[in-house]
């Protein structure tokens, strides 16, 4: 008996992607989602079911799950769809996976580890590019260095743009400040409370500190209990940024976040970008892990755009949860499959590692 699937914001740039990688694999998923002109119409383009239903009630999220084997979240913001999803999943026994990137997502999952594992539901958000190749990377480097109590990631999109979900989902994380892990513990600290000169591949570059789902989930999978996540920025830029963090308080108005993600939505023309325009693009991983005597492990590498990333790691969870038997429970994407999945991914260079 062929197991079903259901992909929930189906409507979406990057779940475009996530069907058309389905399809290539024979997998046809339901569509499903909150804007019933928008399912319809793809559901009937591809001959697929679909159905209809918001997240406001958990009778209903629960009617609609019941038959469902394995649910694919592609809805952001993830703050806002992913505790519903993941607590009707439970009762109805279904797996769940997304594409989140964000952190209090990762938390509120890990949280329901017993629960899942009591239900033999498989938990696991994040299984695209956040955060499988960082959260891949991660655990192969504290393999290589098991002591390590420090760990430092980067990366960066090299001629690529967000989708309109990732840049509204960007303008309210921005509210929230930066987080780090400091001993164990994520801590709320300022953007850019840190800098850092980091080399992936392209000579030294400024980076500064961001709020990334990995402060989460590589604790989760690696046990490191200091983490800081960093993106490449000019060091004009991370002063730029420090001048104006008094200022971000002004972004935790609703009005002020609505009218951003309009001007933002004007910007980025069908949502994202074309096939074309992915193929030019591509993604840098770095990361580095350090113990307390001062010796480190580090490796980057380059995969394809973060889309074609996402939309095939999506498949690929589904498939394996699809085909496979799994102990349930929470998983980050390292523990479910294994760090080996990085060199699967679309445009992976392979990694050069280096150790001092």
């Amino acid at each position: 008996m062929s197991k079903k699937i259901m992909l929930y914001g189906a409507n979406g740039y990057t779940s475009r992607l996530i069907i058309k990688e389905l399809v290539g694999q024979n997998i046809k998923p339901v569509l499903a989602g909150r804007n019933q002109e928008k399912i319809n119409s793809l559901a009937d383009k591809h001959g697929f079911q679909f159905c209809i239903f918001s997240l406001n009630d958990s009778d209903d999220i629960d009617k609609n799950l019941k038959e469902v084997d394995i649910l694919i979240n592609a809805a952001g913001p993830y703050s806002l769809t992913a505790k519903p999803l993941i607590d009707s999943c439970l009762r109805t026994k279904t797996h769940y996976i997304d594409i989140t990137g964000e952190i209090d997502v990762f938390v509120y999952a890990q949280s329901k580890h017993k629960d899942a594992k009591e239900a033999g539901v498989v938990v696991c958000p994040g299984v695209g590019f956040d955060v499988i190749p960082t959260d891949c990377l991660s655990y192969m480097l504290k393999d290589k260095l098991p002591d390590a109590n420090e760990l430092n990631i980067c990366f960066f999109s090299e001629n690529g743009r967000p989708s309109i979900g990732t840049a509204k989902t960007s303008i309210e994380g921005l509210s929230k400040g930066g987080r780090i892990r400091k001993d164990g513990k994520i801590e709320p600290v300022s953007l850019a409370h840190a800098v850092k000169e980091i080399d992936y591949g392209q000579g030294p570059k400024m980076a500064m500190s961001i709020p990334w789902g990995d402060v989460a989930t590589a604790f989760f999978s690696t046990g490191i209990p200091n983490i800081i996540v960093y993106i490449p920025r000019s060091l004009k830029g991370i002063n730029k940024i420090k001048k104006q963090r008094k200022w971000l308080f002004i972004l935790k108005l609703k009005f002020v976040q609505n009218y951003l993600k309009n001007k933002m939505q004007k910007k980025i023309i069908n949502g994202g970008d074309s096939d074309e325009q992915r193929a030019k693009s591509k993604m840098w991983v770095w990361a580095e892990v350090k113990n307390k005597e001062g010796k480190t492990e580090s490796g980057y590498f380059q995969v394809g755009n973060g889309y074609d990333v996402t939309g095939y790691g999506a498949m690929l969870f589904a498939k394996n949860i699809m085909e496979n038997t799994f102990t349930g429970g929470y998983y980050t994407p390292s523990l479910l499959l294994g760090p080996s999945i990085v060199e699967t991914l679309p445009g992976f260079s392979g990694i050069k590692f280096s150790n001092s």
